[in-house]
């Protein structure tokens, strides 16, 4: 056994290739244990091919990646004993219903059977247990797959895009069973394009384009860094210089204006006091709205400029 004090995941100069196309750059990151971590990028940045490396899928090109000191690659089987794995798809027999699936997992791993009923419950699914898994949505499968991997809990657990296809209440649903298990003493490690998603799951974000890890930064920091790239959009019957004036004195930074709209950004401490500023320069004000920024905005303004990635 490892000391709680260790890490339970190191990747060291960690990288993947297909062919000639780099997926993972050299990426170096320890994960503590009880840690939730988030991999967020878009699309394509290398999330999904990181986590199969973590769970001996895929072989690295360069580096090695550790699970309690031991090398995914070389004991794989000692390794899978300390994690569970939920793919970003999750398939299961259609013939079964849930129910039938989870006491088919339940037996292989010699997990008492009540614990069926608690995994069941614990994620919304009891009402359900005894439906074909064929007639389940995309989100009950996913929440299904969930299911199956808390059966028995385990020091890692490895989620690729966890809240796709969930409904609010199968998020609600998957944050409760989360953290219970850090509770416990487990670590999750999981991959999200969500801002929102990560931001509500993880204490830390490594945030990954192009297969390159670009900023690493404890959840508090990112969000205020969203936060101070979020766009307040406000719609007026009209917009004049002395509008646009009052605003900027009030503390906005106007991105963007014309003849019916204003898009300005300020510290949420005195977004209030710009709309206020707005109406008193005698704007009449339709509907306003807050508009969080995209990934480009994101990289562009702040990640390409430092945030912290050690």
């Amino acid at each position: 056994m490892s000391s709680t004090n260790e890490p339970i995941v190191c990747f060291e100069a960690f990288s993947k290739s297909f062919g000639s196309l780099e997926a993972v750059r050299p990426l170096d990151l320890e994960i503590a244990n009880s840690e939730s971590f988030a991999f967020l990028g878009p699309n394509g940045g290398g999330k999904t091919t990181v986590l199969r490396a973590l769970v001996g899928l895929h072989s690295p090109t360069s580096g090695r990646v550790l699970v309690r000191g031991s090398d995914i690659a070389k004991e794989p089987d000692r390794v899978r004993k300390w994690l569970a794995y939920v793919p970003q798809r999750v398939n299961m027999p259609d013939v079964l219903t849930a129910r039938e699936v989870l006491d088919l997992f339940a037996g292989l791993r010699k997990v008492p059977e009540k614990r069926v009923d608690e995994v069941l419950d614990l994620l919304a699914l009891s009402d359900d247990a005894d439906r074909r898994v064929g007639e389940y949505s995309g989100g009950m499968l996913q929440r299904l797959g969930l299911a199956a991997a808390l059966l028995e809990e385990v020091p890692l657990l490895v989620l690729d895009e966890p809240t796709l296809n969930l409904d609010p209440q199968g998020i609600d649903s998957l944050h409760r069973a989360l953290a219970g298990l850090k509770e416990r003493g487990s670590a999750i490690v999981f991959s999200s394009h969500s801002i929102h998603s990560a931001v509500r799951l993880a204490d830390r974000i490594g945030v990954l384009v192009d297969g390159e890890m670009v900023t690493l930064e404890p959840v508090a920091a990112f969000q205020a860094e969203v936060t101070r790239q979020t766009t307040v959009r406000v719609v007026l019957d009209r917009v004049d210089n002395t509008i646009v004036q009052a605003a900027e004195g009030a503390g906005a930074e106007v991105r963007e204006c014309n003849a019916t709209h204003v898009s300005f950004r300020a510290l949420p401490e005195k977004r209030l006091d710009v709309i206020r500023a707005i109406e008193n320069a005698g704007g009449t004000i339709e509907e306003f709205h807050t508009e969080a920024p995209g990934w480009e905005s994101l990289v562009h303004n702040h990640f390409n400029g430092g945030g912290d990635t050690r």
